[in-house]
């Protein structure tokens, strides 16, 4: 009995997404310690909530959770759906982009913070569809 032959590796997807949540997690980390200096405080006052500030952390947490919550997504519609799951994940991410807008502006916060809030929504997105759309073994 002879051995099978060896296919060819497929092309690594995950190196780049990985690459694409650490950088969205710094580069929003990096928005929030320069923010004070741009006149954001980083206050926000949901409401019926008493006002806190948004922690350096919190940015990079939320940041990365995101990211690799729509990599999950992603690789569960290549997974089932082939190039079809890439398409429509990419329509749903740009979607879910465009309605986050929403939340900052009711956050109670200064309209520097606001902005800031507003930055970080389009630095995850402009990262992360780009970047996991390029690295799909779908597309």
């Amino acid at each position: 009995m002879t051995a099978a032959p060896a296919t060819a590796p497929t092309r690594t997807s995950w190196i780049p997404r990985l690459a694409a949540v650490a950088a969205v997690a710094a580069a929003n980390a990096l928005v929030a310690l320069v923010a004070p200096l741009l006149g954001a405080d980083l206050v926000v006052a949901p409401p019926g909530q008493d006002p806190a500030t948004v922690s350096v952390g919190a940015f990079a947490v939320f940041s990365a959770g995101f990211a690799l919550l729509g990599w999950g997504v992603l690789a569960l519609g290549e997974r089932l759906l082939g190039r079809r799951g890439l398409v429509i994940w990419t329509v749903v991410a740009v979607l879910i982009t465009l309605l986050m807008v929403v939340p900052p502006l009711s956050a109670g916060g200064t309209v520097a913070t606001t902005v800031v809030l507003e930055l970080t929504h389009l630095v995850v997105a402009a990262v992360v569809i780009p970047v996991f759309w390029k690295s799909s073994k779908a597309a």
